[in-house]
């Protein structure tokens, strides 16, 4: 299923601006001088979080449509666990009521047994 969520406009002027504040919060954040890692960091935010601010029809990185896959999982998963929570909770009472059947009745042991305490 292609679902297509669409704007009535879009500003490229707007975009454009955005998409330079964003650009520019990388190179502060993620100076590409500092190294191979901050050089990584930066470009995946820009991948990630500056290429969303555009007009054209391409698809963004995090769009709406992600989430039909992820629910399925979520989905799958709630029912396992609705169906194993019920049979866990099932083996714990009968392990607890069998557990009463085995007590044994404890016995005070008789004084008469017992030795005083030496004088």
């Amino acid at each position: 299923m292609n679902f297509k969520f669409s704007r009535t406009k879009c500003y490229p002027a707007a975009a454009a601006k955005n998409r330079h504040l964003c650009e520019s919060l990388a190179d502060s954040c993620f100076p590409i001088s500092q190294g191979p890692s901050a050089s990584r960091l930066h470009e995946l935010f820009i991948h990630q979080f500056c290429d969303a601010y555009t007009c054209s029809g391409k698809q963004k990185p995090f769009s709406r449509g992600g989430k039909e896959q992820s629910s399925f999982f979520r989905l799958a998963a709630g029912a396992l666990i609705l169906v194993l929570l019920p049979v866990f909770y099932l083996f714990l009472y009968l392990v607890q009521s069998d557990m009463k059947g085995r007590t044994q009745e404890l016995r005070r042991i008789s004084k008469a047994g017992w030795k005083g305490k030496p004088s």
